[in-house]
């Protein structure tokens, strides 16, 4: 028997609900850049934010290609709380929209839940995840009243 197979949309709460200022376009190249990161701060510089490749392909400032893509985002209180971590082995950051997406494996990892997936894209402003093929989602707390 075959597994069903869907499009699973998953929306969290990932971080205190501002926004991360858009990563302007002034850094260009033509040749990818090594161990990229960037972070973001609250207004209170407290992290909110961290974006790391292996390499960044910059030559559209638009469409930033990362390979080995980790986004790490914080709580951006003075508890400077990791909440979440997504991971990829390959990705396309867009700073205007401040979305995330690509087109094969993701993990995510919070403290409540992990999730992997492929052809999947995280939308910051909804703090979305949407997971097209190959969803699974592990929850790590008890789901009462679930089946009801």
């Amino acid at each position: 028997m075959r597994p069903r197979t869907s499009t699973l949309i998953l929306t969290f709460v990932l971080g205190t609900g501002a926004s991360l200022p858009a990563q302007t376009g002034d850094v260009r190249t033509s040749a990818p850049v090594e161990d990229y990161a960037i972070s973001f701060f609250s207004d209170q510089g407290y992290p909110r934010g961290r974006v790391v490749g292996g390499s960044a392909d910059l030559a559209d400032a638009e469409r930033i290609k990362l390979t080995l893509m980790e986004l790490f985002l914080y709580s951006g209180e003075a508890d400077r709380k990791l909440e979440t971590t997504l991971t990829a082995p390959l990705a396309i950051l867009e700073p205007g929209p401040e979305i995330v997406h690509g087109p094969d494996a993701l993990s995510l990892a919070r403290a409540d839940l992990s999730l992997t997936g492929e052809d999947w894209s995280y939308e910051h402003r909804e703090r979305r995840v949407l997971v097209k093929r190959n969803a699974r989602v592990v929850f790590k707390m008890p789901l009462e009243g679930l089946l009801e």
